[in-house]
Order: structure tokens, then sequence, then C-alpha cells
């Protein structure tokens, strides 16, 4: 089993053709000073998404911990990184493979998934990318699932043929010499090695996940139909300040012509009263105006803190989980 996902074999081979991942050129394994194994393999990934590109570069950095016991246990992490989609630099992806014999013919793989990031990203970011790496990655890893069972099911087919077993043996000869150096483990297994978790499974926090964005896009849109009614009671409120405005320039104007037309059927003290009533109604305005603005302040600054309590909420149940 770890010859066929972490060597060059045939199986990877055929595996990556299929998810259309070419130009895959990979490093030996090599021994870290503090005993782990690393293995760099980089690729090119074609996409479908018009979202994000044609295709994208990709790094994948392969580590094989001092822990793991030759024929016995594997412990191997697999960190992928795209380069060339959109927030690539704020997030990447933790594949994490044990591999443990059940029988003498026999063994059995386990495989958990997470999404680490380097930076934090705004709520409706992280969304999409949760929604895009869960979706891709329960698509790859049920496809890897199907063509390791398919293997599985071609190596244990009955042999009737001395001919067939021939080719057989010239077909693994030929992968023995074709696959890269295995690396050499220690045969023995320390007891210390059964203290591994994992996370859950891919399925489970992708429902999750959907679940979360559903909330929070009921909630942003509650919120988006708030400001866009505040926004419109604030334009409807100055536009009367600007009519309220226009209509006391052009009665002033009006009445500085009838004073001077007719100054002695006008008196001084009926204009400074009608001036104080346009004056105390303009005033009238500027303030229900200034109370509106104060309003739509209270709910951004709500819809500020709504948000960021979601997004704490949602980072510490994955910290949980």
């Amino acid at each position: 089993m770890f010859e066929l996902l972490f060597t060059s074999s045939r199986f990877m081979q055929r595996f990556t053709n299929s998810r259309n991942i070419i130009d895959v050129v990979s490093t030996p394994w090599n021994v870290e000073p503090g005993g782990d194994q690393l293995r760099t393999m980089t690729y090119t990934i074609i996409l479908n998404n018009p979202l994000t590109g044609k295709s994208t570069a990709a790094t994948e950095k392969q580590t094989l911990y001092k822990e793991s016991r030759e024929a016995q246990f594997y412990w191997v992490d697999s960190e992928v990184l795209a380069h060339d989609i959109p927030y690539h630099d704020y997030f990447y992806t933790l594949n994490r493979y044990y591999i443990i014999p059940s029988s003498k013919q026999k063994c059995r793989l386990r495989i958990s998934t997470d999404l680490k990031y380097r930076k934090q990203p705004w709520a409706i970011v992280k969304s999409l990318i949760e929604k895009n790496s869960w979706s891709s990655l329960e698509d790859y890893f049920k496809q890897l699932e199907s063509d390791l069972l398919m293997e599985e099911s071609m190596l244990n087919q009955p042999i009737e043929d001395p001919g067939k077993l021939s080719g057989l043996r010239r077909r693994r000869r030929t992968f023995n010499r074709t696959a890269e150096t295995v690396p050499k483990l220690s045969s023995q297994r320390s007891s210390g090695d059964g203290g591994v978790d994992a996370k859950g499974d891919i399925t489970g926090k992708k429902k999750e996940v959907e679940n979360w964005n559903t909330a929070l896009v009921v909630v942003m849109s509650v919120f988006l139909l708030l400001l866009v009614l505040l926004n419109v009671t604030l334009f409807l409120k100055l536009s009367k300040i600007e009519y309220a405005a226009q209509s006391f320039y052009r009665l002033h104007l009006q009445e500085e012509k009838s004073l001077n037309l007719a100054s002695d059927m006008v008196s001084r003290a009926e204009y400074s009263q009608k001036h104080k009533d346009q004056a105390h109604r303009l005033k009238g305005v500027l303030r229900d105006s200034i109370v509106m603005l104060e309003e739509l302040k209270s709910s951004l600054i709500m819809l500020q803190r709504t948000f960021d309590l979601l997004n704490k909420n949602k980072t510490s149940m994955a910290v949980e989980n």
C-alpha cells in the first residue's frame, strides 16, 4: 500500500491521469535531521471551474514520520498548496495517512484531512473556500477509494492460465524496477506509536460547514435588507434637507425683493418671524437626519459584531472537533 501511494507507481500514474493532474515531478525520500523523511512533489492540476482558471500549479510536501515501522505501521502527512487559485496564500490542505496491517495479506488505510489557514480571511471568503475545498476533497478521496478497491480485486483474481501467471510475474518485476526506492524503516515498532489521533471524516465536516454556511447566509441577508432600508430612509431624509434648503433660499430671495419693493407694507417684525419659523423647520430636519445617521452607525457596528461572533463560534467549533 505504501509503495502504491507514495512512490511513482503505475497505480499513481493512472490515478493522477484520471484526476487531470499532469507534469508530475517528485523527489526521492530524503532523511531530515530529526529523523523524519521528506518527499516533495510538484504538478499541474487542470481545472473545470471558471472561477479558478483553467489550471493551477501545486506543491505537495509529504512527511514520513520517524515513528513509522516498515511493514507494520506508516504515518504520512501531506501538505498540498495550490498556487494559482484565488486566496491561495490564505490556506493549504493537510492530508494524514495511516497504513496499519490487519493480516498477512491485508492492511487498513485511514485518511483524515483538514484545511489549515495561514491567515484568517473574511467570513464570506472563508465560507467559499471551505465549500469548494471540501467538495473537491470528497470527490478526490472517493475516487481514490474506488481505484484502490479495483486494484485489490485485480491483484486477488485467481490465475488459471500459466501464461497469465508468467505475464503477471513479468508485470510485477517491471513494477519493482520502475518504482522508487522505498524509505528504510526500523522493523520493530516502538511502544509509543499508539497515541495518534485522527480527525473526523470528510462527509461529516462538509455537512457541518454547509449548515454554518446556510445560517451565515440567512443572517447576512437579514442585515443587508436592514441596511438597504436604512439607506433608503437616509436618502429620503437628505432629499428632504436639500428641498428645505432650496425652499428657504428661494423664500429668502422673495422676501428681500418684497422688502425692497414694498417696504412700507411689510413690517420688519413679520419678516423676522417668518425667518425664525423657516430656520426652526430646517433645524428640525437636520436633527432628524443626525438621528438617522446615528442609527445607521449603530446598525453597522452591530453587523460587524455579529460577523465576528459567528466567525469566532465557527472557529472554536472546528477546534473542538
